[in-house]
């Protein structure tokens, strides 16, 4: 069974990546052959449409989108690399901002709807507490070790879990930083830019390296 979610996961992945990629060469022989001011517009149009469905994609918990990020990255190579980062950096704090936009309110009552009662108390109970009393109530619900460990650098984490391999199993990029944005537990600001600082590495290996494999 796991070993058929895996290949189904992988399928997804190389299928995505390989629609992406022959989209960009596709517009890229096009764009070479255009004359016309107003065409080559509308190719970059188109573009900037497959990088925001890319940017979409990965912001969905649960989609395996860093590894369609990086599976293009390997077969374009550093011309893409930057908008790669773009994108993926866009995509990751939509999941982010969603989560941290998302009302506490609303959150109770879907859960309730859910039949997730005890669930739905929790939220509410958070829902008054203050940054301060938010690290501090997390500190108290972990063990002894890991709960001061875990909030103080709270932000390391949150960019080792992006770039750990086979994150997917808590959500993939877009649902770790959902729920990182939902938990209220960091600042916008310095989460984005965390994000950032995360997502930077592997692009720009690829754009200053030049690594192409196809």
């Amino acid at each position: 069974m796991r070993l058929t979610r895996l290949l189904v996961r992988l399928g997804v992945i190389i299928v995505a990546a390989l629609a992406l990629h022959f989209a960009v060469n596709w517009l890229g022989e096009e764009v070479k052959h255009v004359d016309s001011g107003g065409k080559k517009v509308m190719f970059t149009g188109m573009l900037l449409l497959i990088l925001l469905s890319y940017a979409f994609v990965i912001a969905i918990p649960f989609v395996p989108g860093v590894e369609i990020g990086l599976t293009l990255m390997a077969m374009q190579g550093a011309k893409i690399a930057p908008l790669v980062f773009l994108f993926t950096l866009i995509g990751l704090s939509l999941a982010f901002l969603a989560g941290h936009l998302l009302p506490y309110p609303l959150l109770s009552r879907f859960l309730e709807t859910w039949g997730l009662r005890r669930t739905a108390q929790m939220v509410q109970d958070i829902a008054p507490l203050d940054l301060e009393q938010r690290t501090s109530l997390m500190k108290s619900r972990l063990p002894m070790v890991l709960g001061p460990l875990f909030v103080n650098w709270r932000y390391v984490f949150l960019a080792i879990l992006i770039n750990i391999p086979g994150n997917m199993v808590l959500g993939g990029g877009g649902g770790i930083c959902f729920s990182a944005g939902l938990s209220r537990l960091f600042r916008p600001v310095w989460a984005l830019l965390t994000l950032a600082l995360a997502v930077a590495p592997v692009p720009a290996a690829f754009y200053f390296l030049g690594i192409t494999l196809f």
